[in-house]
């Protein structure tokens, strides 16, 4: 039998595997305060990761996207609109483009030899990679996750390229894995971060006291600052990474060319510059000032679209250096953005009331907290958090999480404060399935140098550490 043949009959048993487990949200039987519509949606929900999970190919996506007009909950256009109708996947292809536009100047292979030619990092392979995860992470946390993950990718791509490593390569793969973990850690990294802002006002809000965000700072940077360390320890030790290729690179590899700052490359530059500037900008503005009453009007797709149009009237040498047309074409990977729409309007449906999910989740935890003691009430808090939010919208898994264990704390005499921080950064621990937050759904979706089998393989030990650091300077901050 062919290979072709063989290829075929494995696509036509996930597609049957694919439809008998969103037959099982018909079949099983709501449980309540599940609905049946909410277990129509967990039907397509575990399908979804299924076929996300065993293929790069689109067919998962679009089956989705028909299957949500059978659950009740909204129509075909109306999964469409949740999905498409945001800002958020518009940016994602608004940013390929971008990215196409720095590696098509050359900025890209002038800033990965740039970093790699510095007398701090040469010999020294692992501090290469530091500085690597580091700018991953202040990226997606002033910038954006999606903007932090795709600019830094766009240099891993260069290096690997460099040091002679493949898609799918255990070097390339953890590098690109670990900028996930990464921009998952960013959700959280500062107080006015998208999740922990949410977090962080809802708790201000119904409890009447003000955060210091000073002191959340000194709890949100030092676990990110920690967890890093860890992921290369587990990048060293457990998955056993070589990095002899780094240590053993000459310098010299890197001719003129690539460290020649070109005027296109200024330009590139600038634009990103700008680029972070505008996104950057306005979130450290109060909510009424005027700059950011606008920016947030605009949008990050439209801020976007006018850094276009600037780029796009620049000529050096009398040619056009920012071609959308061309740069979109060849850049955009319209199976990541399906997939990406597919994960959106999950996000969109999963916190649903009509669906009772929450509802259930909330009635299920209450009792299992009832009788805990402190250190176990930690403990459990840390693991539940992260097993919820690796399954659900974080946001979803704050409020519920915050629900459940804010009478528990009280009887316990614990600062519910700390609990609270806790929570916050736990529900950034996701990145085991597609859904599980913004930085696994575009993780999940660079099919071209990482499978679903990786990224859960790679988890399971990192999800631990950064557990083990949440919790363990979760105690530290508080006691002293």
């Amino acid at each position: 039998m062919s290979s072709a043949a063989t290829k075929k009959e494995k696509t036509l048993l996930h597609v049957l595997v694919y439809f008998v487990l969103m037959s099982l949200g018909w079949l099983v039987p709501p449980i309540e305060p599940i609905t049946a519509e909410g277990m129509h949606l967990l039907g397509v929900f575990l399908a979804a990761v299924y076929g996300w999970s065993v293929t790069s190919d689109v067919w998962p996506s679009f089956l989705t996207m028909a299957a949500f007009m059978f659950t009740g909950l909204v129509d075909l256009k109306g999964a469409m609109a949740i999905g498409w109708g945001g800002d958020i996947v518009l940016f994602v292809v608004l940013l390929f483009v971008f990215v196409a536009f720095m590696e098509a100047t050359g900025t890209t292979t002038y800033l990965a030899a740039f970093l790699m030619t510095r007398k701090f990092v040469v010999g020294h392979p692992w501090r290469l990679i530091f500085m690597i995860f580091l700018c991953a992470y202040l990226l997606a946390t002033f910038c954006g996750v999606f903007p932090g993950m795709l600019i830094t990718w766009g240099g891993i791509y260069t290096i690997c390229d460099v040091l002679g490593y493949k898609p799918f390569d255990k070097f390339s793969n953890l590098l690109i894995f670990g900028v996930g973990v990464m921009g998952a850690m960013s959700l959280s990294a500062v107080p006015w971060a998208h999740n922990a802002l949410v977090i962080l006002n809802s708790y201000m809000a119904t409890s009447g006291e003000n955060i210091n965000y000073l002191h959340y700072l000194a709890y949100s940077v030092p676990v990110a600052l920690f967890s890093i360390f860890g992921f290369m320890l587990i990048c060293k030790f457990i998955f056993h990474l070589d990095v002899s290729k780094l240590k053993d690179l000459d310098p010299n590899i890197f001719g003129s060319d690539d460290l020649k700052l070109t005027t296109e490359r200024k330009i590139t530059l600038g634009a990103l510059l700008v680029l972070i500037l505008i996104l950057v900008i306005p979130s450290l503005l109060p909510a009424d000032n005027t700059v950011r009453v606008v920016s947030d009007l605009l949008g990050m797709s439209l801020k976007t679209v006018l850094l276009f149009a600037a780029l796009s009237l620049i000529r050096v040498k009398g040619q056009q250096i920012f071609n959308f047309g061309q740069l979109a074409t060849k850049s955009v990977p319209w199976n990541m953005i399906m997939m990406t729409c597919g994960i959106m309007s999950f996000v969109g449906l999963l916190g649903d009331p009509r669906t009772g999910i929450s509802a259930f989740l909330g009635k299920l935890l209450t009792p299992v907290f009832s009788n805990s003691g402190v250190l176990f009430f930690f403990i459990l808090t840390v693991i539940i958090t992260i097993l919820l939010t690796n399954f659900m919208i974080n946001m979803v898994v704050a409020v519920i999480m915050i629900t459940a264990t804010m009478p528990i704390a009280a009887s316990l005499g614990v600062d519910f404060l700390q609990v609270v921080y806790l929570i916050t950064v736990c529900c950034t621990i996701a990145f085991m399935l597609p859904v599980s937050s913004a930085a696994s759904c575009c993780l999940f979706a660079n099919t071209k140098w990482v499978r679903a089998k990786d990224v859960y393989k790679y988890s399971v030990p990192t999800i631990l550490m950064m557990a083990i650091v949440a919790l363990g300077w979760n105690f530290i901050l508080f006691m002293f």
